[in-house]
């Protein structure tokens, strides 16, 4: 935090510790518990974000108990949020822990890229940020879908990557080729490892694309010291911005699903309409 009123950008490891914490708390829904728990609503408001950058999994309105025994999947209404919604679930009612995996893999994107889920201002309006970041994680570059204020800060490319494409994996068309939440929270551990295992910031550094990058119009994940974290858009030369903040409370505990809410500390996720 930079103060009582200051604002800090998130950086890279923040990002990929968010994920971290998010994923664990997703993987113990599925398979720390008996019968498992698919949560069908997971999105960037439904994660919330602690005074540490600890993220805790919140709201289970939409919580669907997951398949038993041989079973693959539950049949259900579909429930849930635009830009998330998994399309297998969509096109078949048939809901699954792949599900959640698939919602996780547009956040994974978002962290990289802080673009929205779905972007309105396309003359497209289905123009979904998997169709836009895939072209170019799938070439092995990750700076031109880079949050632009990543580009400006020491940033370990490295681990944005891997990040990016673990999320294009986990939105594959098919359920079963998607990875489990238990494996995508391991590679995110063991990618950060082998990242800052010779360093302890890895191998960083700024972008030489930065200053072209940021007379774009694009967004960024932000820390903000009255209400937390925010992801917030904006276009660099104005800093005209539309944001939802999110801030910290802790919520879920590995050993138990209880609700625990530190209600002084309780602030949610609110969207500021346009």
């Amino acid at each position: 935090m930079t103060g009582k009123r200051g604002r800090q950008y998130l950086t890279w490891q923040q990002r990929v510790n968010i994920a971290i914490g998010a994923a664990k708390g997703i993987a113990h829904l599925h398979d720390g518990i008996q019968p498992s728990i698919i949560h069908r609503d997971i999105k960037p408001s439904n994660i919330l974000i602690g005074e540490d950058f600890e993220s805790k999994v919140s709201d289970f309105g939409l919580v669907k108990s997951g398949p038993t025994g041989d079973q693959t999947h539950v049949s259900t209404q579909i429930k849930g949020t635009a830009g998330y919604l998994d399309p297998a679930y969509c096109s078949s009612c048939h809901l699954s822990h792949f599900s959640d995996v698939y919602s996780f893999g547009v956040i994974l994107l978002q962290l990289v890229s802080a673009r929205p889920a779905v972007d309105a201002s396309r003359r497209n309006s289905n123009y979904h940020v998997i169709d836009w970041a895939r072209p170019y994680l799938e070439k092995g570059d990750v700076e031109d879908i880079l949050d632009a204020n990543l580009l400006i800060q020491p940033c370990n490319m490295e681990m944005m990557l891997k990040m990016g494409q673990l999320g294009l994996r986990c939105v594959v068309k098919t359920p079963k080729n998607r990875p489990t939440m238990a494996e995508v929270c391991y590679e995110l551990q063991e990618g950060l490892f082998l990242t800052t295992r010779v360093a302890p910031g890895g191998s960083l550094r700024c972008s030489t694309r930065s200053i072209e990058k940021l007379g774009e119009s694009s967004q960024s994940i932000v820390t903000n010291g009255d209400h937390g974290v925010s992801l917030e858009k904006f276009k660099v030369d104005d800093m005209e911005s539309d944001s939802f903040e999110a801030t910290s409370f802790r919520f879920f505990e590995a050993t138990s699903v209880d609700i625990d809410l530190i209600k002084d500390n309780l602030y949610g996720i609110v969207e500021h309409p346009k």
